[in-house]
């Protein structure tokens, strides 16, 4: 009987010890399924790679892009940045190509205004105005997103701003005796006397287009005035309006003049401009971001001023009106699958950008920055502060109108300098593109 009573009681003790391991099984499976227990199974976060394309596969932004992106891929490893490049002409067949195809990147380079509507219109670019509610408006400089705001909303984020600027060898006018041109009439004098002595008083590289676009630009803003020529561009009024002949005809003048270097249809921007930073040119229009170009002849910088282009007597242009503004921008694909952030990175890459590319003197800033302005490129200083008394703006016209219509532009200007087509023929042409 005693035997028995020992076996029932084993018994017991077995069946209890079994309960108790089930039930701490079971207790033990609901703990692993309580979020934020050490015993859980968390999911990792997903990483979002994100693609980049610019403009940049050398240059003065291309260390700063570099930088920013190692920077940021350090600081997020959840989002990390792939970037592309091809220059600047390439890039403009690339990027065109790739929006027609549905193929865009995340985050791509694009120019404001005529270049980017085709995107726009299309339905490839995101809109940004959900995302700039936090105050990003606040902190980008007046007029910024005009070029990047269609229909009412913003479609991109600038990053630099340029401005059309007359580059002159201060001491080739004082050693040759000659007076730095103010009105176009001075401008030929002073070509002429260059010319005289054997020197090669304009630079430019036709081979690219769009350097010899710029002095076309420039007469048609200073026969006509900011309205007229933004309303031509805008279809609202004739480039066979008096004014665009007259600009024609100056520039064909300072042709037969001979002003321009020789051979100057040959040369690339890159060539012409190593021959002014030998210091054997005396000017040069162009972009302000020449300023930072100027770096690598620092004893020709020394001797170089920035001006305002000669305006022309009885013109309705003024030498406060400039060729140049706010282009550069930075869009997102609409197609993106990670829209917040790719939109966190935009806003990143473009406000440093600025700033950065300001210390840096490769461009003047679109975001507000305070920065030490005793360390900033003094000729970049003269450049912004000669703006500050600007009464308007025309974008170069290739990037404005964009596309076909830009480069039958270039096309035009290169026929008139080289006196293939008359004053009135190259209005009628550009009359004729659509807009």
């Amino acid at each position: 009987m005693k035997k028995f009573w020992v076996l029932v009681l084993a018994l017991l003790l077995v069946l209890s010890a079994t309960a108790c391991s089930s039930s701490n099984n079971e207790s033990s499976k609901g703990t692993n399924n309580e979020p934020g227990n050490a015993g859980s199974s968390s999911v990792p976060a997903k990483k979002v790679s994100l693609k980049l394309w610019t403009i940049w596969p050398s240059g003065d932004f291309k260390p700063i892009r570099d930088e920013l992106v190692g920077k940021w891929n350090k600081d997020h490893p959840d989002i990390q940045v792939e970037v592309e490049s091809a220059e600047n002409d390439a890039y403009k067949t690339k990027v065109q190509t790739a929006a027609a195809a549905g193929g865009l990147p995340d985050i791509f380079f694009s120019y404001g205004a005529g270049f980017s509507k085709p995107f726009v219109d299309g339905g490839k670019v995101l809109a940004l105005d959900e995302y700039l509610n936090d105050g990003t408006k606040d902190k980008l400089t007046a007029g910024s997103l005009d070029n990047l705001t269609y229909n009412g909303k913003v479609y991109g984020l600038p990053y630099t701003m340029w401005l059309g600027t007359f580059f002159v060898n201060q001491e080739l006018f004082d050693k040759n005796n000659i007076k730095v041109p103010t009105t176009y009439t001075e401008l030929l004098e002073a070509v002429k006397a260059f010319r005289a002595k054997g020197i090669d008083p304009m630079a430019v590289g036709g081979k690219d287009l769009w350097t010899s676009e710029f002095y076309q630009n420039i007469f048609a803003l200073r026969e006509g005035g900011t309205k007229l020529n933004l309303d031509a561009l805008r279809g609202k009024a004739s480039f066979e309006d008096a004014a665009f002949t007259k600009a024609g005809e100056k520039l064909q003048e300072l042709a037969k003049a001979d002003a321009f270097m020789k051979g100057f249809m040959g040369l690339s921007r890159d060539e012409s401009e190593a021959v002014f930073l030998t210091g054997k040119i005396p000017m040069y229009y162009n972009g302000s971001w020449f300023a930072k170009t100027l770096d690598a002849a620092p004893n020709v910088k020394a001797k170089v001023k920035v001006m305002k282009f000669p305006v022309i007597d009885g013109a309705a242009g003024t030498e406060n009106e400039w060729v140049g503004g706010v282009l550069d921008t930075f869009m997102v694909s609409s197609k993106t699958k990670y829209p917040e952030q790719a939109v966190q990175f935009l806003k990143y890459l473009t406000e440093n950008l600025s700033s950065e590319g300001y210390k840096a003197g490769a461009g003047l800033p679109t975001w507000k920055t305070k920065v030490d302005e005793s360390k900033i490129d003094p000729v970049l200083k003269d450049v912004l502060a000669a703006f500050n008394k600007s009464t308007g703006v025309v974008p170069l016209y290739d990037l404005y109108l964009g596309g076909k219509q830009g480069e039958a532009h270039m096309n035009l200007v290169a026929k008139l300098l080289a006196n293939k087509i008359t004053p009135q023929e190259f209005g009628v042409q550009m009359q004729a593109l659509e807009r």
